[in-house]
């Protein structure tokens, strides 16, 4: 986890101070959900949470464990009836893509 509280003042990588973490993204022009999971989920560093480049999934096909392709993980997610953060929660868990898509939330074989 990280030491950034929403509603109090922060400082970015280059020692920038701001009232809070909405101004500091709005800056950097990132979106305040996608830096904290960044931060969170992914563990980035402060920098690459605040500039690296969004990706484009506009011309990325995402490939099932059947091989259907899908214009992004959230229309493969939607096919299988399972929400994106369920399966990225998954894989940054080691699932494997077929148990990921397929195995419904909360089935006691899969809890870890």
């Amino acid at each position: 986890m990280n030491n950034f509280s929403h509603d109090k003042p922060c400082v970015d990588h280059k020692g920038n101070i701001f009232g809070n973490i909405k101004s500091m993204c709005r800056f950097w022009h990132i979106n305040p959900k996608t830096f904290s999971r960044r931060m969170n989920v992914y563990g980035m560093t402060l920098e690459d949470a605040l500039t690296k480049p969004l990706k484009s999934n506009s011309r990325i096909k995402c490939i099932d464990h059947r091989g259907s392709a899908f214009p992004s993980r959230t229309a493969m997610c939607k096919y299988w009836g399972i929400s994106r953060k369920t399966y990225e929660d998954r894989i940054t868990h080691g699932w494997n893509l077929s148990d990921a898509l397929t195995i419904p939330p909360g089935d006691m074989r899969m809890d870890r």
